[in-house]
């Protein structure tokens, strides 16, 4: 079955076509990779920072595509013949024609999260949970990182009626971004994860992050608003969250509505209760994941699956199962040493929640901390650099601890000038490997962690 019309794409997306098409031709994808195989399929002309994709309409083309969506002060550009839309902006045909389809779907439950960390972990432990329940073929989650202004829209296209659940994660580094990608997926729950000290650069303070993050409440459509008990902002998302019918809250006091008694853990996973305070019922969770932070994203899942009407046991069971993709506490043996790499991305809150992890179990004299750069603080960069390696320092008084990039450095230069510590440092990760791999005995436990910018992933072995 064909997934849209031309006349239904024109419907959602604006514009005139640049010469007479058949309204009623059909292609069965949407794309924005000139590089993919593009047969039935239309492409759509992004531009990006680096890349515009009007320089690469001839091979869109050439693979395949037939249907071009371009802006119109790029159609001097379309190869001649073929069928094009001309429209003010790609980015918001896109996004367009993603709210079309998602509107085809009114009985799908939506929920949209976003948050300063814990967004994917929250994201994969939902997605857990409604595979539990309904299947995992019924479930639909952002793939990978795809949680911008590009991959939201990706996601919601992929849509189909099978689908009872889809879990849509939205990130944001910038005012703006968040109300966008809310008003395209009409969710029916909001989930704000944390909010906490990233993206400063363009968010300028914590205060100004839980306004950007509180957007998310913003549609009409959501019934559901779920945000810590307690976070900085909390104000601005409870105002936020007004207009919804139900409000939960997730924390560890028992003035949240899913409050969550965390038991300890260690390196195979940690135990935590969950517990339903209008209620008063209280379930108890094993799983593999670990840390505080960790048990505080599932209280969060909870809270959104509770109002769905999942009961606390199924979501104990959900949550039982889940795993996490990708470079988040990978653990991998090398030689007699374990590494463990969570190298996808950091903050400052989840760089100290990481550590504070690791201070449940770890043994300083056998700890490697390798700590990379984190991105985007603007003029907080040093004070959290400073904040997260005097952390580091002080709850692993014995280990040895590198800092990497250039902003741990400026860091480090600072608490050196203050009193000495014995802090290795490398310019890059690049320049890393050899030195940190050399470092390694046999019986430590080597822990990465570092913004995506800074690739703290070369530093471990291969295989």
């Amino acid at each position: 079955m064909s997934l849209f019309t031309f006349a239904e794409i024109q419907k959602a997306c604006g514009g005139v076509f640049a010469s007479p098409v058949d309204l009623n031709a059909a292609i069965d994808a949407v794309s924005t990779d000139s590089r993919a195989k593009l047969k039935k399929s239309v492409f759509i002309a992004l531009r990006g920072e680096r890349l515009d994709g009007h320089d690469f309409l001839p091979d869109a083309v050439r693979n395949g595509a037939e249907l071009l969506c371009v802006a119109g002060d790029k159609a001097d550009r379309v190869p001649p013949g073929v069928p094009a839309l001309l429209v003010d902006s790609t980015l918001a045909a896109f996004q367009a024609l993603a709210l079309f389809h998602r509107k085809r779907f009114p009985k799908l439950k939506v929920i949209a999260l976003t948050g300063s960390c814990g967004k994917t972990s929250t994201k994969e432990i939902l997605s857990t949970i409604f595979s539990h329940v309904c299947g995992p073929a019924n479930v639909l989650s952002t793939a990978g990182n795809t949680n911008n202004q590009v991959g939201v829209p990706q996601n919601l296209l992929r849509v189909r009626a099978e689908h009872q659940y889809a879990v849509i994660e939205m990130g944001t580094n910038r005012p703006g971004e968040i109300k966008p990608l809310a008003d395209i997926s009409l969710p029916n729950a909001s989930l704000i994860v944390s909010i906490g000290c990233c993206h400063l650069e363009f968010l300028n303070s914590v205060e100004g992050v839980a306004m950007e993050k509180s957007h998310i409440f913003a549609p009409g459509t959501v019934e559901t608003a779920v945000f810590p008990q307690e976070c900085a902002g909390k104000n601005i998302l409870e105002a936020a969250a007004a207009k919804a019918k139900k409000k939960f809250t997730f924390g560890f006091g028992t003035e949240a509505s899913i409050q969550v008694v965390y038991h300890g853990g260690n390196i195979e996973g940690s135990s935590f209760g969950l517990v339903d305070t209008a209620s008063r019922k209280r379930v108890r969770v094993l799983w593999n994941l670990a840390g505080k932070h960790q048990a505080l994203n599932a209280g969060g899942a909870a809270a959104v699956a509770l109002s769905f009407g999942i009961s606390l046991e199924q979501i104990a069971s959900g949550i039982s199962s889940v795993t996490l993709p990708g470079m988040r506490m990978k653990k991998q043996k090398h030689g007699n040493a374990l590494w463990l790499n969570d190298a996808y991305n950091a903050n400052p809150d989840s760089m100290c929640a990481s550590l504070s992890w690791l201070s449940e179990f770890a043994d300083s004299r056998k700890l490697l901390l390798v700590l990379g750069d984190m991105a985007e603080l603007g003029p907080n960069s040093l004070k959290e650099h400073l904040r997260v390696l005097s952390f580091a320092y002080d709850q692993f008084p014995a280990a040895r601890i590198v800092a990497v990039g250039p902003r741990m450095m400026e860091a480090l230069e600072v608490l050196n000038a203050v009193v000495k510590r014995n802090i290795t440092f490398f310019p890059s990760a690049v320049d890393a490997v050899s030195g940190v791999r050399d470092m390694v005995r046999a019986g430590d436990l080597v822990f990465l962690k570092g913004s995506r910018s800074t690739g703290m992933e070369v530093i471990e072995p291969e295989g």
